[in-house]
């Protein structure tokens, strides 16, 4: 099972991601719910710098199946404003999934 933890503070503000696991719904190369997981969270890991000017760290696994994403939570007003409308969108695209496909993703959130 794939697992997304969105990473947020007490205002449900987020600041960062981690995606764990294979989905495991097809063979390789067949898997759709991977193939979407990953296209949701590479979209926004390549949104964020295009449209706020922030370098995200970036974690990832040799052989795929985690990726760690972690966002400054000091950032002004309007770079802020933008991080939250990626990040809520990408929030919205996984739980659109997880509608669909739960037995093959969850999705979760952590305070920091």
């Amino acid at each position: 099972m794939i697992t997304v933890t969105i990473y947020s503070d007490e205002n449900r503000k987020s600041y960062g991601f981690e995606i764990s696991g294979h989905a495991l719904s097809d063979v390789y190369g067949r898997d759709l719910v991977c193939a979407g997981a990953s296209a949701i969270a590479f979209g926004a890991v390549n949104a964020i710098p295009q449209l706020t000017g922030i370098t995200p760290e970036v974690e990832q696994g040799e052989q795929g199946g985690y990726l760690k994403v972690t966002i400054p939570n000091d950032l002004e007003s309007e770079t802020d404003d933008k991080l939250q409308m990626i990040l809520n969108t990408m929030v919205t695209q996984f739980y659109t999934m997880t509608a669909s496909y739960s037995d093959f993703i969850e999705l979760k959130y952590k305070m920091v």
